[in-house]
């Protein structure tokens, strides 16, 4: 094998020839001008095939020769050979027991498999061997796109290589040369789905833009290491922005890709991403790296103490399961700062990001229990206060007993211990050991259920207080050991109505009324330090839970009826075409945990407290709406609100409107332990408005655009721009983004406006996908599909 080292230039436009992706629609008109194998494949060995010859004439001279003349059809196989004369010779070789048989046509060749086509004024065949010699000729690839020219075209071992000799590549349709590679030499190797060149050199149209001793081209879809395609972006936070991605094929079970980022007022990043398929799990570990950040060391933003301007992002995600027993997980990102995900962009992370988890554990399961060891930890971004107060849990372990059917019974006990720490010495650390065990009485039929559920929670806190924690209006007094017993009774009762409905024929509506009680008598919890625990959103689904709270070191009292319907509606397919679910949650008595800090606990109201329903409406299979409301008495104040309709015609052409609103009531009650430096650019609510849209347009066109206002603040949240032109062979998109990326200290927006532009090479594999539609993943609001 030929070596050489590749020049720089050569190395940039390498990058374009290994793109991925290609216009679903447009892909079948380009498959129009390709040819198809379209006979049944023969298999077997090609030696022991027979040669079927017809000519208008022929001149046997057996067994030496035979000259064959005049619209000439020599077929073997799955080979065919097209030409006005033909000589087969047979030859005697010693030590070979096999004659060989020889071929060679003139006159307008034209050579097919179900490979490829070459025509040609000339040709030599080696029946026995089956190489194949076309002079000065073309060729087209069978079934994909590809195809060029040559002095001379060798088919060898086997139809698995093809040689050219002064050959061209492009993956253009006949007629259109926008872009080819011309070499010395052309390997086609059909195995390794791949082609090598000598001496390359890449055209635009007629002219040469660059020279390369050695170059590689995919020609399928079978993973290869080289260059992907690069990207170019101008930013007016980051200035002139290059990717230039490496792939690397460690292994069939091994890959990365390496990718320097230069970023023109930051610096050199590199982006290192490794995959592994093994055993134990399938995971995902990167590594990006910006060692000197320039517009980083002058950020006026920047309030808390840090002289690093090193920026960098660690992630790690891992699923695995072994020996059906074991479970292994992994999410972990970590960034250098908290203005990491702000500054540079990365699919782990967004602006909107209030914290990075950080998660191991290792789970084994049996018949009836299982259990799993984890550690985790949270990396908050409040500006203002940094990481410091952020809390890990290393370890924790949480186990799990479950036995049915015990006579009418179902039993299950949850045990937990847990080991708290903080990342500030000064505040408090604790072990927490909870039990609760659980005893059911399911009851069912066709048309309801009725579960009753008794239980006890039982929690032990042993913490450790420093000295320098002091009580006072912001912090409870806490005791170094606390024993915390609730006994907890929910009885939970659903019923299915269904009839026909007379409206619509073969339609389905169901009625779906639920109801739940929840007893738990109130313990005082202001003793208790808050380690992992948040206040949960009371949405439809939230109504029914147990618990207002995530974690265990606030559970409220409970003396509550929740109720609530749903009604759906299903087609004769029974496709789900329409639901619509309202409930609330009635308070006998307050809720209460005795933390007065929390908002939960200054409204001593009772009676009908919370409100939610939830709405999905399929008109067509292309048409669907979604929304939902949440209302809370405690606040006084409709908390959230969201609103999508949507319009999909199929992967790329899609639509949709939204709206989402949050309360400055719910957002004040969310956030009342956070710093008050993160809250403040909230403070008057949200309320935001916007689209977002792919739509292939005429004549090889495609559309993305976003926009997102925010009617509290009056300004612009977020918009994009994209716009793609396709052919068969090349692609080329520009994009441009507007997007909030933060707050001054006065609390003025802080925009970035970046644009974008990349070019595709297409035609060189057989995955066809609108290259804009990732861009609509990359707003602060990015696309979810609403059905």
């Amino acid at each position: 094998m030929k070596k050489s080292f590749p020049t720089l230039l050569a190395t940039m436009v390498w990058t374009a020839l290994y793109s991925q992706q290609t216009l679903a629609s447009l892909a079948e008109q380009c498959l129009l001008g390709v040819p198809m194998y379209d006979k049944p494949l023969v298999s077997g060995d090609p030696n022991t095939l027979p040669v079927n010859i017809d000519a208008d004439k022929s001149d046997v001279n057996y067994p030496k020769n035979a000259v064959f003349t005049g619209n000439v059809d020599i077929q073997q196989g799955n080979r065919r050979m097209l030409t006005q004369r033909a000589e087969i010779e047979q030859t005697e070789k010693e030590g070979q027991s096999e004659p060989i048989r020889t071929v060679t046509a003139t006159g307008d060749v034209r050579y097919s498999d179900n490979q490829i086509k070459i025509n040609g004024p000339k040709a030599w065949s080696n029946l026995n061997t089956k190489d194949t010699d076309v002079y000065e000729g073309d060729y087209q690839m069978v079934g994909r796109q590809g195809r060029g020219t040559a002095d001379k075209m060798k088919v060898r071992e086997d139809n698995r290589y093809t040689i050219l000799d002064n050959g061209t590549f492009t993956s253009c349709l006949p007629g259109d040369n926008s872009w080819s590679v011309v070499g010395s030499e052309v390997i086609y190797d059909r195995e390794e789905e791949v082609a090598e060149i000598w001496n390359a050199r890449f055209k635009l149209g007629p002219v040469p833009v660059f020279y390369s001793p050695y170059l590689q081209l995919p020609i399928g879809d079978k993973r290869r290491s080289g260059f992907l395609i690069p990207n170019a972006k101008y930013s007016s936070d980051d200035g002139f922005e290059f990717i230039l991605p490496f792939y690397w094929n460690i292994a069939p079970n091994y890959d990365a890709t390496i990718t320097p980022h230069y970023i023109s007022r930051r610096g050199l990043q590199l982006q290192t991403e490794f995959r592994y398929l093994t055993a134990p799990g399938a995971g995902t570990m990167e590594l990006d790296w910006l060692g000197n950040d320039k517009r980083y060391s002058n950020d006026t933003t920047r309030t808390y103490e840090d002289n690093d301007d090193t920026r960098w992002l660690f992630y790690w995600a891992h699923n695995g399961v072994l020996d059906k027993s074991w479970r292994f997980n992994v999410d972990y990102t970590k960034v250098s700062d908290p203005l990491y995900f702000r500054d540079l962009e990365t699919i782990h992370g967004t602006s909107t990001d209030g914290y990075a988890s950080q998660k191991f554990s290792v789970g084994y399961a049996q018949e009836n229990w299982n259990a799993t060891l984890a550690a985790k930890k949270f990396q908050v971004f409040s500006v203002g206060g940094g990481n410091q107060n952020s809390y890990r849990a290393e370890p924790q372990l949480a186990l799990n007993y479950y036995k049915n059917d015990i006579g009418p019974f179902d039993f299950r006990v949850y045990a937990q211990a847990a080991k708290f720490t903080s990342e500030n010495k000064n505040n408090p650390k604790a072990t927490r050991f909870h039990i609760e065990p659980a005893v059911n009485l399911p009851l069912s039929n066709d048309w309801g259920s009725l579960n009753t559920e008794l239980k006890m929670l039982a929690t032990k806190y042993n913490q450790d207080i420093p000295d320098t924690y002091i009580p006072g209006p912001t912090r409870n007094k806490l005791d170094s050991s606390v024993t915390r017993v609730l006994p907890e009774l929910k009885i939970d009762g659903k019923m299915v109505f269904d009839r026909e409905m007379w409206l619509l024929d073969s339609y389905t509506q169901t009625m779906e009324p639920r109801v739940q009680y929840i007893y738990r008598p109130y313990r005082d919890q202001s003793n208790i330090f808050s380690y992992d625990t948040t206040q949960l959103q009371t949405d439809y689904t939230g109504l029914f839970r147990d618990s207002s709270f995530s974690g265990l070191d606030r559970i409220a009292s409970a003396n509550q009826v929740a109720a609530g319907i749903t009604s759906r509606i299903y087609d004769e397919e029974l496709v789900e075409r329409f639901n619509a679910s309202v409930g609330q949650i009635y308070y006998f008595e307050q809720a209460r945990t005795g933390d007065t800090l929390s908002n939960f606990d200054k409204n001593a109201e009772s009676g009908s407290i919370a409100w939610a329903g939830d709405t999905f409406w399929r008109l067509s299979p292309r048409w669907a709406l979604r929304g939902g409301v949440q209302y809370d008495t405690r606040i006084d104040s409709l908390t959230m609100g969201n609103a999508i309709v949507e319009y999909r015609q199929d992967r790329d052409r899609m639509i949709q409107l939204s709206y989402r609103y949050a309360s400055p009531e719910y957002i004040a009650a969310s956030f009342n332990r956070a710093d008050a430096t993160y809250n403040q650019p909230y403070q008057d609510g949200i309320s935001q408005v916007g689209g977002i849209g792919s739509w292939p347009l005429i004549d090889n066109w495609a559309f993305v655009g976003a926009y997102y206002y925010d009617t509290k603040r009056q300004q612009t949240a977020d918009s994009l721009l994209g716009v793609q032109y396709n052919t068969c062979c090349w692609a080329i998109t520009l994009g441009y983004e507007r997007k909030l990326n933060g707050w001054n200290t006065n609390q003025t927006s802080i925009y970035d406006n970046k644009f974008s532009f990349n070019i595709e090479l297409r035609g060189l594999s057989s995955n066809y996908n609108l290259g804009t539609r990732q861009m609509l993943s990359t707003g602060i609001l990015p696309y979810q599909r609403a059905f």
